[in-house]
This record gives C-alpha cells, sequence and structure tokens, in this order.
C-alpha cells in the first residue's frame, strides 16, 4: 500500500477558468487511489478538494475512511463528526464515531452516539455490550473519586467517636470531647466522660437506637476506643487510669491511659483485666487486633519513641503479650500517631498529624514490606478534612467502613460518619526499561480484561499517570510515547483501599527500529523542506510519523524491506531501498541527497527494469514512472530524452530496436499519464553503453545482465513558465 508523508504542503489558488477542470482531475486522482487502496494520498488529495468544496459530503465521507484506515483517529474523528451530520452517512458510522469518541476518551459523547445507533440497530448485541460498560464508566466518572460520606444519624451535641464491630453491631463511645491525651492543651468543655454504646448494623447508618453497652465496662472516667478479637469474646478497652480501681497519676499529674482486657461468659462481662504493660508513668491505648488475634497494636508515649505518641505492637507468645516493639521512623513521627485499627487483609490504618497531610489528624494506611518496612499512603478528601479524621474501621467488604472527624457541620464535637468507596485511584508511573529513569509524556491505556480501551492518561513530568478504576475488577495497562513501548500488563485492583490508591509501574523497550530522513540538495547540502516522500514498498506505523522542518522521523517494522520515492519541485524523482532486516531497536538516520533540474543533466531510473527480451513496463517499473510523470506535471517547462539501454545478450541490431521499444514504452506510460507528447523524446542505445564488463562474450549472472537494462532521463531544457503548482 503507498502512502504519502508530507514535509509541508503549499497551495497556490488556481485562477478562475482552470478550477472545474482541476478539480475534475484532483478528484479522479483520489478517486483512482481510494479505490487502490492508498489511503494516505487519496486522504491528502480529498483534504485539497475539501479545502475548495466544504459541503461536498462525498469528500467528507471518504476523508473519514481514509483516516480511520490510517489509524489517524483525530483525523477520523473530526471528519466522521462532519459525517454523522450529513446524508452521505450510513448507519455503520453512528457506531464508528461512537468508538473513536471513546477512544478520545469521550465517555458522554460515544454513549450517545451508540445509544442513537443502537436505536437504529436493536439487535447488534457488540453495540449494546460497550454501551452497558461505558454506562458504568460514565457513572464512575460522574462521582469523581467515589468516596461517599454521610453523617450517621444520631450524633450528639457531645462527642461521638471511634465505632468498632461488635458481631453484627456496632460499639462506640460517646459522650465527651477526646480524651486528654489528643486535647491535653484544650480546656474542658464540661461534657460528661465518655462511655461505651452499642447499636445495630443498619444501611441507613443510624445510630439512635443506641444503648448502654455494659454496666461493668461503663465507669465514671472515659471508655474507649475498644476492639474484640474474631469470636467476639473478648474486648481490648481503653480507660484512663483514675478509677476505683486505680486513681495514680503521672508525674506530669495527667490522667494516663490505660489498655483493659474483659471476657464475655455468655451472660456477662468480667472484670477488666490490666493489659500488664499498662503504666502510671505514660499511656497506653488505642488497642487494635491483628486478624489472627495473635499481635496487638496500640499507642503510647512511653520514653524512647519518635514523637508525642507512637504506634507500638506487642505479639501473643506461649499465651502471654510479649514486651511492646516500636513499629519504627517508616510509621511513627515527631507528631502524634494514634488511633490504630488493622483490617482483614492485616492492613494497619491510623491517624496521624505529624505527616504532610490536609491538617490536623489525617488517615493514612500502612502495608508492611518484605524488609519490614511500611510502605504509607494517605487518604485524600473527602476522607481526609483540614480537620481532625481518626478511627477508621472497615466493614467485611472492605470498601465502606465507618470514621470520626471533628470537621464542620457536624451535630458535636467529634462525630461518627460512614463512608463508602467505589472505585480507587490508580497510579501508573512510566519508566524506562534499560535505565529505570521516568519517561513524562508517554500516553498509558487502561484497558479491560478483554482489551478494550477504557481510557487513556499523558504521564506528567513525573511520568506519573492517573486513572480511577473498580475495585476487585482486573485490568490491562500499556504504554507507548512514540519511541517505547510497554508489553501488556495485567493489573488486579485488591477490593481493600489501601489509601484508596493502587501503585504501578510499567516498563517501556524500544520494540522497533526508529529512522530519521532529511532530503537535502546534493551540491549545497541544505535540506529541501518541501519534498515529498511515497513509501512504495514496507509496512509501518503511520499513527508513528513525526515530520518538522524538512526533516521525518517514523517508527519502522522489524526485518522489513522499504523502497522510498522522493520527489521535490525542481528536482529530479529519486528511489531509495533501505531495510530493517538485522538491525536492533535502534535510532537509525539517512539521508538522500537529490540534483536539481538542468539541462544537460542524465538521471538514470533507478528500479525500473524490464525483463529479458520485453519492452513491458512492469508494476514495479510503473512506481517509478509515476513519479516521473508526477515530477514532469509539477515542471511543465522541462522537456526530456528518454534513453534505453540493454545487456549484451542477443544480436546488437537487435538490442538496438528492443531498447527503442522499451524507450517509446516509457513515453506511452506518460503519456497516458497526461504528460503532452512534444515533452518527450524516446531514443534506444541498445549494447552500445554497458555499465559494467558483461559484453559479448562474458558469463555473468542475471542480476548483473539486468543492470544494463536500464532507462536514463536527460533533461533538455527548463525553461521558466508561469505555472500552477499543487503539493498533494
Amino acid at each position: 500500500m503507498k502512502r504519502t508523508i508530507f514535509f509541508s504542503i503549499i497551495l497556490i489558488s488556481l485562477l478562475s477558468p482552470g478550477i472545474a477542470s482541476a478539480q475534475s482531475i484532483l478528484e479522479r486522482r483520489a478517486n483512482a487511489w481510494y479505490e487502490n487502496l492508498s489511503f494516505s494520498r487519496a486522504a491528502s488529495t480529498y483534504e485539497s478538494l475539501y479545502r475548495r468544496d466544504p459541503q461536498n459530503g462525498m469528500y467528507i465521507k471518504r476523508l473519514a475512511y481514509c483516516y480511520d484506515k490510517m489509524l489517524n483517529y483525530k483525523k477520523a474523528l473530526l471528519y466522521y463528526s462532519y459525517l454523522v451530520q450529513i446524508d452521505e452517512r450510513s448507519l455503520s458510522d453512528y457506531y464508528t464515531y461512537a468508538q473513536l469518541l471513546r477512544i478520545d476518551g469521550n465517555s458522554d459523547e460515544s454513549k450517545k452516539w451508540l445509544e442513537k445507533y443502537i436505536q437504529l440497530a436493536p439487535d447488534d448485541k457488540r453495540a449494546i455490550n460497550q454501551y452497558k460498560k461505558l454506562t458504568e464508566l460514565i457513572s464512575i466518572k460522574n462521582q469523581m473519586k467515589e468516596i461517599e460520606i454521610k453523617e450517621v444519624e444520631g450524633n450528639t451535641r457531645f462527642t461521638d467517636m471511634c465505632p468498632a464491630f461488635y458481631n453484627k453491631r456496632i460499639v462506640y463511645s460517646s459522650a465527651k470531647d477526646s480524651f486528654s491525651m489528643i486535647r491535653n492543651e484544650f480546656k474542658w468543655n464540661g461534657q460528661p466522660f465518655l462511655k461505651l454504646y452499642e447499636t445495630d448494623i443498619n444501611p441507613k447508618s443510624n445510630f439512635k437506637a443506641s444503648s448502654s453497652f455494659s454496666k461493668k465496662l461503663n465507669s465514671r472516667v472515659h471508655e474507649g476506643p475498644v476492639c474484640f478479637t474474631s469470636d467476639f469474646k473478648t474486648i481490648y478497652f481503653t480507660r484512663n487510669s483514675t478509677t476505683r480501681l486505680n486513681n495514680k497519676k503521672s508525674p506530669n499529674r495527667v490522667n494516663n491511659l490505660k489498655i483493659f482486657i474483659s471476657r464475655y461468659d455468655g451472660k456477662d462481662w468480667s472484670e477488666p483485666e490490666s493489659f500488664p504493660y499498662n503504666s502510671n508513668i505514660y499511656s497506653i491505648g488505642h488497642p487494635a487486633l491483628s486478624p489472627d488475634n495473635m499481635t496487638l497494636y496500640f499507642i503510647s508515649d512511653m520514653q524512647g519513641g519518635y514523637g508525642g505518641t507512637d504506634l507500638y505492637k506487642s505479639q501473643m507468645v506461649n499465651g502471654q503479650w510479649s514486651k511492646p516493639e516500636n513499629l519504627g521512623a517508616t510509621i511513627n513521627t515527631e507528631g502524634r500517631e494514634m488511633f490504630p485499627f488493622v483490617d482483614k487483609e492485616g492492613i494497619l490504618y491510623f491517624s496521624s498529624d505529624g505527616r504532610p497531610g490536609m491538617g490536623g489528624l489525617d488517615i493514612y494506611a500502612a502495608q508492611s514490606n518484605r524488609n519490614g518496612q511500611y510502605v504509607i499512603e494517605p487518604f485524600n478528601s473527602p476522607l481526609n478534612s483540614t480537620y481532625d479524621d481518626f478511627g477508621l474501621i472497615l466493614n467485611n467488604d472492605s470498601l465502606s467502613g465507618y470514621f470520626t472527624s471533628n470537621r464542620p457541620g457536624g451535630m458535636g464535637d467529634d462525630d461518627v460518619y460512614s463512608f463508602r468507596v467505589s472505585r480507587i485511584d490508580l497510579q501508573v508511573t512510566t519508566r524506562a526499561e534499560n535505565n529505570n529513569k521516568i519517561l513524562p509524556d508517554t500516553k498509558v491505556y487502561l484497558k479491560t480484561e478483554n482489551g478494550e480501551i477504557i481510557s487513556s492518561a499523558i504521564s506528567d513530568k513525573d511520568g506519573l499517570a492517573d486513572f480511577f478504576v473498580n475495585p476487585g475488577q482486573h485490568y490491562q495497562l500499556f504504554a507507548d510515547n512514540g519511541t517505547s513501548v510497554s508489553p501488556l500488563k495485567l493489573d488486579s485492583i485488591p477490593r481493600q483501599p489501601f489509601g484508596l490508591v493502587q501503585k504501578e509501574q510499567i516498563f517501556l523497550r524500544q520494540d522497533f527500529p526508529f529512522l530519521t530522513m532529511q532530503v537535502i540538495d546534493k551540491e549545497t547540502g541544505l535540506i529541501i523542506p518541501l519534498a515529498i516522500l511515497d513509501i512504495s514498498e514496507g509496512k509501518y506505523d503511520l499513527s508513528a510519523i513525526d515530520d518538522a522542518h524538512g526533516i521525518i522521523r517514523m517508527k519502522m517494522n522489524n526485518s522489513t524491506d522499504y523502497t522510498f520515492n522522493i520527489t521535490a519541485e525542481g528536482y529530479f524523482p529519486k528511489s531509495v531501498k533501505y531495510s530493517t532486516v538485522g538491525k536492533d531497536a535502534d535510532e537509525y538516520t539517512l539521508t538522500i541527497a537529490m540534483q536539481k533540474l538542468s539541462s544537460g543533466k542524465q538521471f538514470t531510473l533507478e528500479n525500473l527494469y524490464y525483463d529479458l527480451n520485453k519492452s513491458d513496463i512492469r508494476p514495479d517499473a510503473a512506481l517509478v514512472l509515476n513519479d516521473l510523470a508526477e515530477m514532469l506535471h509539477e515542471n511543465p517547462e522541462v522537456r526530456i530524452e528518454i534513453n534505453s539501454h540493454t545487456d549484451s545478450r542477443a544480436s546488437a541490431d537487435y538490442n538496438m530496436k528492443l531498447s527503442q521499444r522499451r524507450s517509446e514504452s516509457v513515453v506511452e506510460y506518460l503519456i497516458g499519464k497526461g504528460i503532452v507528447p512534444d515533452r518527450l523524446v524516446a531514443k534506444g542505445f541498445g549494447e552500445t553503453q554497458l555499465i559494467n564488463k558483461c559484453a559479448d562474450g562474458i558469463d555473468c549472472p542475471e542480476e548483473i545482465h539486468q543492470a544494463n537494462r536500464r532507462t536514463v532521463i536527460e533533461i533538455l531544457n527548463t525553461d521558466r513558465v508561469n505555472k500552477n503548482v499543487y503539493y498533494l
């Protein structure tokens, strides 16, 4: 298939008397290229015709089809947007237009046109399935980050905070602002102490029917936060230490927090027992158990920590809790780390005011890596706010739960909120496979598990491309920056919102050779910016062609032979062979030098050969003569002599006659292309001017003999005349 790439396009308008005739010629030429599947050249000519007659529906339709075939989706989308509005459209054009809109990332418009197509083709299951998927995607898109926040019913004008799951119920603390450890710098506000309450789990998140959890556990001081073992028969809860059990204060006169443990015997909770590492010198509180009940996480301001309060853990070993272990600097900061919770996957959630965030206490997720270090991910708005956000817990679906916040608009000081996540942020970083460098300006495609494109994004200066995806689903990722591509990467999105972010890296490699070409004047060495390059042999990716300032860079296929035919006004056409066979995926350059047309100059028509003892124009020769005809059209002042030569086989008289017939065949072909006969002279030279040693009596291979069977063009004159020039 022959496609044309332009270094630039110049149009010098025709004077009025010649417009109809010239347009008719151009249209016939465009139609012929289109019928011959030469969509690139057809599109270029239809573009010229469309500029003259933008209301012509046939031009619009052909341009839409050409660019779609060429995979030039941007231009195809442009002309399809015109086509679907005019009478020349067909039913399938609606469907194609919807697909182009979807590729362009415009899901809303794509859905609209797919709807129109389905109304006219209701039995097309392919379209119906795509419509369903588009509806899902648009729903996600319209909900932005898809975190639905709702204040629970039943919050009071006092403090309501830190719910915990208790079988099919919820236990939480209520009636007093957070304990002194959180706000020990604030004055007491006169609210009652925190007590433990329980309520049913219900779809409306209604806490109005709450009741006291346990008279035995609720005391005259603060109770909570709490956690339960997986069988809900043991409770670990926080209590400040001034009770009838222990009325001692720490040396700084603060009522320290302590963890207490109680067990349920089927009727009532047992008398609370003190956690073995409680202290009157420092606080220990905010218990959270791992799913297997073997690790207890908690907070403390004990000596040796990193900040105000740190996160610690203790392991159950032989029925005893081990010495507390600080979780380290990857989690703990100079600020306060508080309110831990561990989900069923073992991901640790906590709040901190010591990390860059939105302000106040922000909620984070932490996951331990192979080295025992924690990878931390923050939650963004609306889960976090510029106020205190803490006490997050997750339901078994890992996508909904509760948290506490003192953000404006609540009923009291601290209030309980419910949340539900419908999608999470998929962050894809693009890197080079060979050196791990960040690759900005890379197009990343997000596809369904079946390979259908959902959306695309361009990576930023940090190589980051963002998508919002459904948890628990499978996707494919692919990246291309014009130079390098990535292998297809399968990505499974987990069903737990680890910071509501899934991070992936995609590595690109240069899988194809790239060729940078420039066309220059042979005598001056200067670039010829208006040269036209035709690729008559060899497949390539039209979407990966970049041309500017007379230099073209294109992605080649591996192990492919190419033929480049170059024409330029005032220059003799040139044909160049190039092959990627045996070439690695790397950068290559090619400089093509062209000679100016001037009287007396001779040019060999490269790649124009004849079969033995024949004067017929072969198909491969026709491609060369087409470029010669185009040069003569663009330079109507030029007259040429066609000199044909034979090899040495057969008699000299026979070869002279054969060469004359060959020259006359070329003349007849050019006349058939619209060249005036008096500009052409045919002359045969037989075997009188051999270019190698294969004379009479010398045995030579066929390819050496074929080199002698050549056609040489001699310029007879180049007198300049006024003319109209088109670069089509």
